[in-house]
């Protein structure tokens, strides 16, 4: 009599590959490996419940997962992806996030005469420059560093004629 082979479904055969050189209770870090997911969204996924996990209350090394409770996440991730992506905010909202740098989108607010005066200084200031100037000389009127005006040229926030290999700005 032959033994009849029970064959699994090749998802779960895959995944248990995957999960074999770790450790059964498995670490924060190694579920984000396993699951090619980011810091944060492993986070998201831990404190939001979707995967169920033990806390020990530490500050760091806190999270305890289960072999059985990753392949089942990654099972259930083929078939619903989208119940396991985080909220929209949820990257921008991150605890202790920094905002961005002030860049030159600000704008000046200044009306009338205030602008005239504005217009003037920048004149006088711009007087002894030739009418397209290098980097350098940006730099040097603005106080910016040369990173910082190359990075403003490639993002066409300063008008800018290219000279290979170097950007000629007017003034």
């Amino acid at each position: 009599m032959k033994k009849k082979t029970v064959s699994k479904d090749p998802l779960a055969e895959k995944i248990e590959e995957i999960l074999t050189p770790y450790p059964d209770p498995m670490s924060r870090n190694d579920f984000r490996i396993v699951c090619h997911i980011g810091t944060r969204t492993s986070l998201y996924l831990l404190q939001s419940g979707l995967v169920p996990c033990k806390n020990n209350g530490k500050k760091t090394r806190c999270y305890k997962i289960a072999k059985k409770d990753v392949a089942e996440y990654l099972y259930r991730r083929e078939s619903d992806p989208m119940h396991y992506t985080p909220p929209s905010g949820w990257y921008y909202n991150y605890p202790k996030h920094k905002k961005p740098a002030a860049s030159l989108e600000r704008k000046l607010n200044c009306k009338g005469e205030e602008r005239l005066l504005a217009k003037q200084w920048y004149e006088q200031q711009l007087a002894n420059y030739p009418d397209v100037l290098t980097v350098a000389q940006v730099c040097e009127v603005t106080g910016y560093q040369r990173h910082t005006i190359l990075k403003w040229c490639s993002k066409d926030l300063l008008k800018t004629i290219l000279q290979t290999p170097k950007y000629m700005i007017p003034k």
